[in-house]
């Protein structure tokens, strides 16, 4: 009998969950104890009880709504930071909304504030902590997935990238194809896909198998797929259509035939439209009319100073539908008139001093929060092309268009992934749209909010090497 790693058999999962309440429990009893006595605390007072009750019981909803990605990888991926004020936050929102209904609970907001700050160093401190413990275990060659890959490589480019990350706990034993390898896929071949079988017998330690299924080896991949049931081998079919449909997909039924149909991006329902618009109204508006008239002064003062014409730059670009819509900045260039066909380059002899200075702390993008609080533009989205890049760039990557089913944003998914600034070669170009869509598929309002809080984190480290 084949024993299956620790994530698989969810022991890890179980026990982070565990210790999670453990740890909102130990975290608000301390904010009791700071914010009354002590004495009181040890007490264990019926009002402290509750919260702690309630506190316990909102982990679950908390994960219960969680994207699945979410959940399969608590501790295994990198962004542990995110993934913490995630779970703070929504957990927080869970546990405001219970007290709220209890009216005889009176916790004050002061309280809740410290508990939940406590809970995400400690949840903070907990997740690293176990991260590198698997870290460590899987570089000893503990605790990992063992994956053999069979099809075409084209096909499996994608998924080889994803498992490749040996923060997950995969290891690629390699791949059984006719065809020549990609010069990015670092894989032994392992012989054509006849071979499977033979291997599986003798080797087995093989836990996944990923196949890109052939109508000319039917009865081969139907022998595979039974000897993987057999052997408690977790078999993954990928849909000959990959290459040219990457949407998410849902299974349906009609009549006693199975359907895989199109499954509408999250942002086609009302209710997360309006969701995210009304969180880009409440915190575009208050950024306007606090902070903004600030800025808008001293930035104002520096570009007259420093160069002769408007403060803000207006640019028309393609918003939500393709729509053109006029996006704002704070002017960092001469006024130039290539400026509509020709993107900033970092020695780029149009800027001035305070120009440069604005975009690499991404200060000149800050007057498109009047552009979100008008509607053209959302707090995080893919980031609006010039109308010349668009007419270009649709011709030369398939789907490209797919990024215009929602609306532009200040900042976006491709931004915190790396995908910024100058495109000097169609590929980089292609990943920034890759990455783009995969937004406009995958919407939360949670991934919203990792990749606002990524993005500050990033501007306050001085992490954007490409920002210009």
């Amino acid at each position: 009998m084949k024993i299956k790693n620790l994530e698989e058999s969810g022991i890890v999962k179980s026990a982070i969950i565990c210790n999670d309440i453990i740890l909102l429990m130990a975290s608000y009893w301390l904010a009791f104890a700071l914010t009354h006595s002590f004495a009181l605390a040890f007490s264990f007072p019926y009002a402290l009880k509750t919260e702690l009750l309630i506190g316990a019981l909102t982990i679950f909803p908390t994960f219960y709504i969680a994207p699945p990605v979410f959940l399969k990888h608590m501790v295994y991926g990198n962004d542990i930071l995110g993934r913490s004020v995630y779970t703070v936050c929504l957990q927080t929102l869970f546990m405001i909304a219970a007290i709220s209904l209890i009216r005889r609970m009176n916790v004050a907001g002061e309280e809740l504030l410290i508990g939940a700050s406590f809970f995400f160093c400690l949840l903070y401190a907990e997740r690293t902590i176990v991260h590198n413990i698997l870290k460590h275990s899987r570089s000893k060659g503990h605790n990992l997935r063992y994956v053999v890959l069979v099809g075409h490589p084209w096909n499996l480019e994608d998924i080889y990238h994803t498992l490749n990350d040996h923060s997950l706990g995969f290891k690629i034993l390699g791949i059984f194809t006719r065809k020549e390898l990609p010069e990015d896929m670092h894989l032994k071949n392992l012989g054509d896909r006849r071979m499977v079988m033979s291997y599986l017998r003798q080797h087995q330690e093989v836990t996944d198998l990923y196949m890109v299924p052939d109508t000319d080896y039917t009865a081969e991949t139907d022998e595979i797929f039974r000897y993987c049931e057999d052997h408690m081998i977790r078999f993954y079919a990928l849909p000959v259509f990959m290459e040219f449909l990457t949407k998410r997909m849902e299974l349906s039924h009609l009549g006693s035939t199975m359907l895989l149909s199109v499954r509408n991006e999250p942002l086609q329902d009302p209710v997360n439209r309006g969701v995210k618009r009304l969180f880009d109204i409440l915190t575009s508006g208050v950024f306007l009319f606090t902070v903004f008239p600030i800025v808008y002064l001293i930035a104002g003062i520096i570009i007259k100073i420093q160069s002769p014409g408007p403060i803000f730059f207006k640019q028309k670009r393609n918003g939500l539908d393709g729509k053109e819509f006029y996006c704002l900045k704070f002017r960092s260039m001469h006024v130039n008139k290539d400026s509509d066909r020709l993107q900033a380059t970092k020695d780029d002899p149009r800027k001035f001093k305070f120009g440069n200075l604005m975009r690499k702390t991404n200060i000149d993008e800050l007057p498109q929060f009047i552009n979100v609080f008008k509607g053209d533009m959302s707090l995080v989205g893919p980031r609006p092309h010039m109308l010349l890049h668009t007419q270009e760039y649709s011709r030369l990557i398939r789907r490209y268009m797919v990024r215009h089913l929602v609306k532009p944003g200040i900042t976006g998914w491709a931004q915190v992934q790396g995908f910024r600034g100058e495109t000097k070669t169609l590929d980089q170009m292609e990943n920034r749209v890759k990455a783009d869509i995969w937004y406009v598929e995958n919407w939360s309002f949670g991934l919203d909010l990792r990749i606002m809080w990524r993005t500050l984190v990033n501007m306050l480290k001085h992490n954007e090497e490409n920002a210009y």
